[in-house]
């Protein structure tokens, strides 16, 4: 063999291992630049579509009403002498719980006696003064008056009758014309001066009746304000408010206390945002946690929906029907009211779906052949939605059941972008 065959022999080895190390090293930076740049596209999760029913649950804080209140308020002013509970005490029907000073009610109710007292007389005056017998004085100047219309009614015909035969003057007819009219005009006062007396006696009486009232109404308040010295309870119950201390003057602008009638019932008051509030309606079943009771649940039942008055517009009150187990009233605790709100074909979690300004999409999972074997990206799917619940969110058309669609990324997605499932 030549020396130049030695030397193309050579070089072809050479050749071929620098070919080997080049495709080697390509290879290398090829799995590594994948490697890399797997690290850097985003990790998805996803879940493949499923029907089923979307579940509403609805939360809201509140506290426990007693169903019926008892409370009392006193009319006129009185001083507390004792309190004998606290707010928050159990009480038994009768229980003493404060005592009043009544002295002065017993000084306005004898007041008040001898004003009806009073009235009474004046009121028989009234009905003497409008009797038949009182009224006969304007009876007879109505009747006289009466009389003298009807005689110079007679005069002034006859001087009628005369003046036309030429026995009488014109100014004779003149003076019978305006004594007839004096006659009617006089008639017409005494009938008026009968009537408003009449009218006015009927007046004076109906007043006097209704001072009467008045009179009998506070002699009733009076004489239940004077049996008030001693305040019992009107019930079994709870003390919920007490205003007043010993020493302190009692008015009617507070009640002297309010009692939760404990054999009335209790009912759960929470208050929800008002789109939430918008799935429920009277009779939906609702689970209760008590928190001070150990968080002790209950089953209770949505009784009433109503505007919150703090927050109208915003908030409503939900009333909840409760048992009464060792309850008193004031605790506070949580409402959970679950509700159906409908069943549906295809349902995907919440954070699946997006909005811009064309509308609601989702990302569907896709797969295609790369360099390197299969390649994973996103498609960004434009879908229509129905109701959602606190999971999951109805889609009416857009997907399917076989599609697989993005539920979570770390970075942020667009139509095409390559993507890598997380484990």
């Amino acid at each position: 063999m030549s020396a130049v065959d030695d030397a193309n022999i050579k070089r072809r080895k050479i050749t071929g291992r620098a070919t080997v190390i080049f495709i080697a090293v390509m290879l290398t930076l090829t799995f590594f630049s994948r490697t890399i740049n797997n690290f850097t596209l985003p990790k998805i999760t996803y879940e493949t579509p499923a029907s089923g029913a979307l579940i509403k649950e609805v939360t809201g804080t509140g506290n426990v009403k007693a169903n019926t209140t008892q409370d009392l308020y006193v009319s006129n002013s009185m001083k507390v002498t004792g309190v004998m509970v606290d707010v928050g005490d159990s009480v038994k029907q009768g229980q003493t719980l404060l005592t009043l000073d009544t002295s002065d009610i017993e000084n306005q109710l004898e007041d008040e006696l001898d004003k009806y007292a009073q009235k009474k007389l004046h009121l028989e005056e009234l009905m003497e003064a409008g009797s038949p017998e009182s009224m006969m004085s304007l009876d007879k100047a109505v009747q006289i008056a009466r009389q003298n219309v009807e005689k110079a009614q007679k005069n002034y015909d006859s001087s009628i009758v005369l003046y036309e035969a030429g026995a009488i003057t014109a100014m004779n007819l003149t003076d019978a014309e305006a004594n007839l009219d004096n006659a009617k005009l006089d008639y017409e006062i005494a009938k008026n001066n009968k009537d408003k007396a009449i009218s006015s006696n009927k007046r004076d009486i109906e007043s006097t009746k209704l001072d009467i009232s008045m009179a009998e109404r506070k002699i009733t308040e009076f004489t239940k304000e004077m049996n008030m010295s001693t305040v019992t309870a009107p019930c079994d119950g709870v003390v919920t408010e007490l205003h007043y201390s010993a020493g302190m003057t009692a008015n009617a602008s507070q009640p002297l206390y309010r009692i939760a009638d404990t054999g009335g019932g209790f009912q759960f008051v929470a208050t929800v945002n008002i789109s939430a509030a918008e799935y429920l309606e009277p009779g939906d079943e609702a689970k209760i946690s008590i928190n001070s009771l150990n968080d002790t649940t209950m089953q209770g039942r949505v009784s009433q929906i109503t505007d919150n008055q703090q927050q109208i517009g915003v908030k409503k009150d939900i009333v909840i029907d409760i048992p009464s187990d060792g309850l008193i009233g004031g605790e506070v605790g949580t409402a959970d009211i679950k509700k159906s709100i409908g069943s549906y074909n295809v349902l995907v979690p919440n954070s699946a779906v997006g909005q811009d300004n064309k509308g609601y999409f989702v990302y569907v999972l896709k797969e295609r052949e790369g360099p390197l074997g299969k390649e994973f990206y996103v498609e960004k799917v434009s879908v229509s939605i129905g109701d959602s619940d606190n999971a999951k969110t109805a889609i009416l058309s857009g997907i399917n059941t076989m599609d697989k669609v993005v539920s979570d990324s770390d970075k942020p997605l667009d139509d095409g972008s390559p993507v890598m499932i997380a484990n």
